[in-house]
């Protein structure tokens, strides 16, 4: 009985840890697109913190978007 609750308070903590990484710690959003078949990946940051914290820090950590902004024809 005391494994799994080891268990189930070990899953519980890095969900935590996860949540609370993803709401505080990001520095905003990476936008992938991938539209045009003939170039490469086209990138855009959107930050949304100041200019200058994201540029004080050694790492920073964004959201990755895969999107085809540009519909084929």
């Amino acid at each position: 009985m005391g494994f799994i609750m080891l268990i189930i308070g070990l899953c519980a903590g890095c969900m935590i840890t996860l949540a609370v990484i993803r709401r505080f710690y990001t520095s905003g959003i990476l936008r992938v697109d991938c539209s045009d078949p003939d170039d490469g990946p086209y990138l855009f940051l959107e930050v949304s913190k100041e200019l200058s914290s994201v540029l004080n820090k050694k790492f920073v950590i964004f959201t990755v978007c895969l999107k085809d902004f540009i519909p084929r024809k």
